[in-house]
């Protein structure tokens, strides 16, 4: 604006200020004259089309003869809103990784939904149009027909339907087993069928408590399903419908008549397990291969994938580590050229037919709903046993539940115990019956021996323990064991040593080395099961040459070459330069703490024969095929991370696999070096010849997998627990109760109404019910406390209800306690002199809990024996002590168990009771007479006071016990009437009905799962730390948790903290090393000055997690620990400095520290993925930065698989 002078200007200023001369101000509105334009009429919105063309074929020449139209299914569907196989393909650029917006394909084995099969809702499918009315006025010719629809035709009338019934129960056993069906399932029909007309005149059946006195489930099974589960209970050997195993002990004959033109032609001949494996797959089955080690499972994977590329589709290989992905790699390639390999920051070929990655690479491509899914067709899970691991065991759970239906599943394992019990959930899950497959015996048989030998005249001292027919030589094992005596003797002078040292040890290698040189036993693979004697053994043996000149100059050429691509700083490292100098001497050293360069450089060269002698740890047993001819364990023993213990059968026998090249050798050879003293026998045996551990669930409930599920709303989270491994064996159980559910509610549908007369009766039975539920859980542990033990002695007067002996004074005459069962009282009682024939079976007709219930009504407070005499010997348990009194009768109580005893036999039973019996009984016969006329002559002992119950728990139960007693005394009154038992039996009886109903629909709901409290537990840590809202609806820091691949909840407060947003790159990445790396340091770990207030704000918002879980009481998961033990080491390598000083920082290997750097990367793309989602470009960036600082030199070199 002009600037403002003199007295015009100013008026001008407040004319503008005062009078603007706006639009809104004109009261006159505009007019805009209507164009009119007839085009806009033909104008139709865009919308997805509902039909498409396509081309008719002819079928020999490819000619296309016509286009028809056809409908689209599921219109409009796309990755953001369907789950179904024929939404619209996503981005161009998420085909191979997906996105975590979109939603994940249909897992196959789930119920379809309309969204997911284009089937109607579930609401129309369980409407009954048959039994439909549609009334008696409906016109049946339409106007202009000739003819209609007599919908009266379609009704038949009850003669029918009941003659249709009758026929139905004659049964035609061939009709039925030529349709598969199960006899055993018609005689169940037939049986519910005749026992459903009951008559009035029937005794009804009382149905038993359910959990604390009695288990329902016998009383309902005995009169209906119980036979068809003692069929199936006498069946010993295992059976199901979605596992079969195949019998290998036959050859197959007609195997290239039954495969004339294979995928792929090996130049060998096929085992038997390996072409059986072949026609399965062909048949497009599931196989699940279980093979010895080093048998040739990999030939079903490669045949599989030549399929995959016969059929124009795909296949994915999975393995549990990213080394062995990278050495498939680089085999594959060889043989099939079209390979690609997707890890988690390098893509080689996505397009290819054949893609190789880790579990976790797809477990994120299934959540992520990845296109790829949409043409594969075989997923191969190689190693599947790593099922069994405690920590990420629980991927393969994931991805087996949540791959599509058209995926076929191929599981390469070691053996295993329990093969068929997982694919019977594998098959179960995916509703697809899983052919198992397993070897008979190793292709090379294993010959395991003791070696004590150290050096010197004593490096031959070998001994055979187990030959190749696994036959335990007990004697080899003595000799062992006195020869190592002797020796020890001779150089101690004394008894054995438990300790040697580092020149012993050096003795015992070189004697040992020179040994298996001789017997020309090389290569060697030498486990060590640890890092740290990995490299001192190396160090030890630096005397030790087992290469040629030659194979040196080999060595040295090729490691070289390899490290002609790191920079030289890099080349100079002191690992590097050791292991060089080892390699070229024929020694090598495998293990997690050696650069990823470095352990494939020591790979390729054991594949040559180039290492005569490799130190591993465990890792190196998962590896490919690189078998040595012999195997050597430096010790039976290993750390576990909390304790030293022996090696379990099946890591032993994964070790020692890898004695014995196919073609090579004949026997495999497993030395276990004995360096202090011989182990015991008792655990060499199981070791070696035990059965390894059977496969048992890891799976965890992930908050990502929570998240995700609430997310997409199509898939409950109950359903993945559901098809779990962890539930399989509680979901077998689900169609016997579903069973006895409709049973039991057919039942309660049959009984009367209670009347308003009966309403006193239901709520003296209710209270009744807890008084005895209450009750019998504070006697079980009252009876264990000590002082009451020593109460509990013989000759104390108890009172007891047990069955219908009601508030009787007993006589205690034995206490039998086994450990982890119910203690057992032996009491003497009165009882009538003359007892009813039926008398002892009376008892059966009715539940304990009954009896326990009439003992408190007024009309059995006392017991009054008829005539004289009579008596009986009760075996008790604490629920049936009512209480203990302080009185004592002096008797030989084994006296009179052996003459009740005796006199139970049939040729005493009408023998006399002797006189210590005699003398018992009439004195428990004056003291209850005495009671009945005077109740307040015993004195009982008051449980919560005269008793030390330290436990305030149990003192309240206690107190509370007494207070429902108090209740039921209080409508006592109401069962002082007329006909009380018949009119009680009428509520008792529909009660327990309703209570069983109760708790089988509980059995039957996702309540009854195992994990189903953890995910409350969690719902509530979500939604107090808002990532959902009250009603479950993800909020927007619960999409950003979805996208975390782990660490979710503490990088998601992390960024919603703003944590990030005064940091540098360095900072940043420095930072999130503490949330992936896992190695232990000594001492405390530095931290820069400028990053401590970080580091604390690290640690108050992963204890706001923990204290949240603490509070919900939900699984704390062990990735929630923070280890700053490397931040210093992070900080200084994104700043840019060189590989090897930052190794002067830390103590932690070389190894280990990419291995945290590559995983920091990880993060970083996680916290990447977030910043977009939540709108934060400037986070974004500073994760670019931090990324590309950390990403260089020898820690993101290339795999030598990849390149070579």
């Amino acid at each position: 604006m002009k600037s403002i002078r003199g007295q015009d200007n100013h008026e001008k200023l407040r004319d503008y200020i005062l009078n603007p001369d706006i639009s809104i101000h004109d009261p006159l509105p505009h007019v805009l004259p209507r164009k009119f334009n007839e085009m806009r009429l033909l104008h139709i919105p865009k919308c997805s089309g509902s039909t498409k063309l396509i081309p008719r074929r002819d079928f020999v020449t490819g000619e296309i003869l016509e286009f028809v139209e056809i409908d689209v299914e599921d219109v409009g569907a796309n990755a953001l809103n369907s789950m179904s196989m024929h939404r619209e393909p996503g981005l161009l650029e998420e085909v191979t990784r997906g996105s975590h917006m979109n939603y994940p394909f249909w897992p196959g084995g789930f119920d379809a939904t309309n969204d997911a099969a284009g089937q109607q809702p579930a609401e129309l499918m369980q409407l009954d149009l048959d039994s439909f009315e549609l009334g008696d006025k409906l016109l049946t010719v339409p106007p202009g027909f000739t003819s209609g629809h007599d919908f009266a035709q379609q009704k038949k009338k009850p003669e029918e339907v009941s003659v249709a019934a009758a026929a139905s129960l004659n049964v035609d056993l061939l009709e039925n087993l030529q349709q598969d069906a199960d006899v055993q399932q018609w005689l169940q029909l037939t049986r519910n069928a005749e026992s459903l007309p009951k008559t009035p005149s029937e005794p009804q059946r009382d149905l038993q408590f359910p959990a604390e006195f009695k288990d329902v489930d016998d009383e309902i099974m005995k009169a209906d399903l119980q036979p068809v589960l003692q069929i199936s209970n006498t069946t010993k050997s295992f059976s199901s419908d979605w596992a079969e195993m195949i019998d290998m002990s036959q050859p197959i004959t007609d195997f290239k008549q039954q495969i004339p033109c294979p995928a792929i032609e090996f130049p060998f001949e096929l085992d038997v397990f390996q072409q059986q494996a072949i026609l399965k797959l062909e048949q497009r089955q599931y196989v699940f291969v279980a093979a010895h080690t080093s048998a040739g499972k990999t030939v079903v994977a490669e045949y599989a994938i030549a399929m995959s590329k016969r059929d124009l589709t795909r296949t994915i290989y999975t393995s549990p580590i990213k080394a062995l992905s990278n050495q498939k790699y680089r085999d594959f390639r060889k043989t099939f050229k079209d390979v690609g390999l997707i890890t988690g920051d390098l893509q080689i070929e996505p397009t290819a037919s054949c893609l190789i990655m880790t579990t976790e690479i797809l477990r994120s491509m299934l959540y992520c709903g990845s296109d790829i899914t949409r043409d594969l067709e075989y997923v191969i899970f190689d190693e599947v046993h790593y099922i069994n691991n405690p920590e990420r065991g629980h991927v393969w759970e994931e991805i087996i539940i949540l791959l599509p239906d058209h995926v076929n599943i191929i599981m390469l394992s070691a053996t295993v115990p329990n093969t068929m019990e997982l694919a019977d959930w594998v098959g179960s899950t995916k509703k697809r019956k899983v052919y198992v497959i397993s070897t008979l015996k190793r292709p090379v048989p294993l010959m395991h021996y003791l070696y004590t030998g150290a050096g010197g005249k004593s490096r031959d001292d070998i001994f055979l323990l187990v030959d190749a027919q696994g036959r335990y030589l007990q004697g080899n094992y003595e000799k062992a064991v006195e020869r190592k005596k002797e020796m020890s003797s001779k150089s101690s002078g004394g008894g054995p040593s438990n300790y040697i040292n580092s020149k012993q040890e050096q003795y015992i290698w070189t004697g040992l080395i020179d040994f298996l040189k001789r017997n020309n036993k090389m290569p060697v693979v030498a486990f060590t099961l640890s890092r740290n004697r990995c490299d001192q053994n190396v160090m030890a043996l630096k005397s030790v040459d087992l290469n040629t000149a030659k194979e040196k100059g080999a060595v040295q050429k090729f490691f070289l070459q390899c490290l002609a691509k790191l920079k030289p700083p890099d080349r100079s490292i002191p690992q590097v330069l050791a292991l060089k100098d080892a390699l070229e001497r024929g020694i090598g050293v495998h293990h997690s703490g050696i650069l990823p360069i470095l352990k494939e450089i020591v790979e390729m060269l054991f594949q040559n024969g180039l290492v005569k002698l490799l130190f591993a740890t465990e890792t190196f047993a998962m590896g490919v095929n690189m078998p040595a001819r012999t195997v050597i364990f430096d010790s039976h023993k290993k750390f576990d991370g909390s304790e030293m213990r022996n090696l379990k059968p099946g890591e032993y026998i994964q070790m020692a696999g890898r004695a014995g090249r196919r073609g090579h050798d004949e026997n495999g050879t497993v030395i276990l070096m004995c360096k202090t003293t011989v182990p015991p026998s008792m655990e060499l045996r199981p070791m070696i010849l035990g059965l390894p551990e059977k496969l048992q669930s890891q799976f965890i409930l992930r908050y990502a997998v929570i998240l995700t599920c609430l997310r997409i709303e199509s898939i409950k989270v109950e359903d993945i627990m559901q098809f779990s491994f962890k539930e399989f064996k509680q979901k077998l159980q689900q169609p016997a109760q579903q069973k006895l559910l409709r049973l039991a509610e057919d039942k309660f549908a049959m009984l009367p109404a209670l009347g308003a007369h009966l309403d006193k009766l239901v709520y003296f039975y209710d209270k009744s019910f807890e008084y005895w539920q209450e009750k019998q859980r504070i006697m079980k542990f009252i009876v264990t406390q000590p002082k009451i033990q020593k109460e509990l002695k013989l000759g104390r007067i108890i009172v007891i209800t047990h069955g219908k002996h009601y508030n009787k004074l007993a006589l205690l005459l034995n206490v039998r306690a086994v450990l982890g069962k119910d203690t057992v009282y032996k009491v003497l009682v009165l009882d009538h002199q003359f007892k009813a024939k039926d008398a002892g079976d009376a008892v059966m007709h009715h539940s304990e809990l009954y009896y326990k219930i009439l003992s408190l009504t007024p009309q059995h407070k006392f017991f009054h024996p008829e005539g004289i005499g009579g008596h009986t010997v009760l075996d008790i348990k604490a629920i049936d002590i009512v209480s203990i009194t302080k009185s004592n009768i002096k008797v030989d109580a084994d006296v009179i168990i052996r003459n009740w005893e005796q006199r139970q036999l049939e040729r005493f039973k009408d023998a006399p009771p002797g006189a210590t019996v005699v003398k018992a009984v009439t004195e428990l016969h004056q003291l209850n007479e005495a009671y009945i006329a005077n109740t307040e002559c015993l004195k009982y002992i008051n449980l919560s006071k005269e008793i030390n119950v330290n436990a305030d728990t149990e003192l309240a139960m206690i107190n509370y016990v007494d207070h429902l007693k108090r209740q039921v005394d209080e409508v006592l009154p109401h069962t002082n009437i007329a006909g009380f038992e018949q009119e009680f039996d009428k509520v008792y009886e529909r009660r327990v009905l309703e209570t069983n109903i109760e708790e089988l629909r509980f059995k039957n709901s996702a309540k009854n799962l195992t994990l189903y409290p953890d995910y409350c537990n969690k719902l509530q840590v979500l939604r107090s730390l808002n990532y959902i809202d009250e009603l479950n609806e993800v909020t927007l820091k619960g999409k950003v948790a979805c996208e975390m691949g782990q660490n979710e909840l503490m990088i998601t407060e992390l960024i919603f903290c703003n944590m990030f947003n005064d940091l540098g790159p360095a900072e940043i990445a420095a930072l999130l090393s503490g949330l992936v790396f896992q190695a232990k340091i000594k001492g405390q770990p530095v931290i820069p000055p400028a990053l401590k207030e970080c580091v604390v704000a690290f640690e108050q918002i992963n204890d706001t997690i923990l204290a949240a879980e603490q509070r919900c009481q939900a699984g704390i998961q062990a990735e929630n620990n923070l280890n700053f033990g490397l931040l210093e080491v992070v900080y200084e390598w994104a700043k840019n400095k060189p590989f090897a000083e930052i190794m002067k920082l830390t103590e932690v290997q070389e190894g280990i520290i990419v291995r945290c750097i590559q995983q920091l990367d990880e993060t970083l793309r996680d916290v990447k993925t977030a910043a977009i989602r939540i709108g934060n470009p400037g986070l974004q960036s500073k994760m670019e930065e931090a990324s590309e600082a950390i990403k260089r030199d020898i820690v993101f070199t290339a795999s030598l698989y990849t390149e070579l």
